[in-house]
C-alpha cells in the first residue's frame, strides 16, 4: 500500500467532508488506533475503483490511454480501464471488468469476493471462484490473471480511500485495516499502521 493518494479520492473526501459525512483530517496518536468507518457508495466507488485499476496496471502518470492488453504466447486479452465497475451486496464485492478478444469480441468478467458483512466483519480477508464467471475462452485462459487484477484494484481502492482521510503521528498515511460490504454500500475501517508496516521516524539501533 503507498504513501500517496488518487486525486479522485482526495476529490471524493473533500466533498463527504464538505457534506458532513465524513469528520475532519484524521490524525493518530497510537499505532494500530482504529478510526470509525468510512462510508463509500457504489455510485462513488466506481471512480475510485477505475482510479485504483490504472495504478495496478503500472499507468501512475496522466495518459490518455484507457486500455491495457495482455499477451501471453498468441493469446491477446484487452481490458478498458474506464468500464471497470462494482456492485456491493450483502457481504459480497463484485468487480466487473470489460474485455475483449477475437474469440469473443466484447464482453464483460465477473469477479465476485465473499468479504465481511456489516453484522460479520471480517477483517480485509476474501475469497472468490477459482474461476471469474465469464465466457469460456477469456476464464479458461485468463482467469489467474483476471482475479488478481480485480483483487489488486479493490484492495487499491480501500487503500486510496483510508490513505486520504489522515496521517498518523509518523506523518505515514492510514491504511485499511477491515472492510464490510451491504448493498449498495462498502464500509471501511482506517486504521494507523504498526511501526513495522511503515518506514518513516523509526530510530534503528545505528541511531542510538
Amino acid at each position: 500500500m503507498g504513501d500517496t493518494v488518487s486525486a479522485q479520492a482526495t476529490r471524493h473526501v473533500r466533498a463527504e467532508r464538505a457534506a458532513r459525512r465524513y469528520d475532519a483530517p484524521l490524525q493518530a496518536r497510537a499505532t494500530g488506533q482504529v478510526f470509525p468507518p468510512l462510508r463509500l457508495e457504489q455510485a462513488a466507488a466506481r471512480e475510485l475503483l477505475q482510479a485504483s485499476a490504472r495504478r495496478a496496471a503500472g499507468l501512475f502518470r496522466a495518459s490518455t490511454h484507457t486500455q491495457i492488453v495482455w499477451v501471453e504466447g498468441q493469446r491477446e486479452l484487452a481490458i478498458e480501464l474506464k468500464g471497470l465497475d462494482i456492485v456491493f451486496g450483502d457481504g459480497l464485492v463484485t468487480v466487473l471488468l470489460p474485455v475483449f478478444c477475437e474469440q469473443t469480441g466484447a464482453a464483460r468478467v465477473q469477479v465476485p469476493f465473499a468479504v465481511g458483512s456489516i453484522k460479520q466483519p471480517g477483517g480485509l480477508f476474501a475469497s472468490t471462484l477459482k474461476r471469474p464467471v465469464g465466457p469460456e475462452p477469456v476464464v479458461q485462459a485468463w482467469s489467474d490473471a483476471l482475479v488478481a487484477f480485480a483483487w489488486d484494484c479493490l484492495l487499491g481502492m480501500v487503500a486510496d480511500l483510508a490513505g486520504a482521510v489522515g496521517k498518523d503521528a509518523r506523518g505515514n498515511r492510514l491504511v485499511p485495516v477491515e472492510m464490510a460490504a451491504a448493498p449498495a454500500l462498502l464500509m471501511v475501517w482506517p486504521m494507523a499502521r504498526h511501526r513495522f508496516a511503515g518506514g518513516t521516524g523509526l530510530d534503528t539501533s545505528l541511531n542510538r
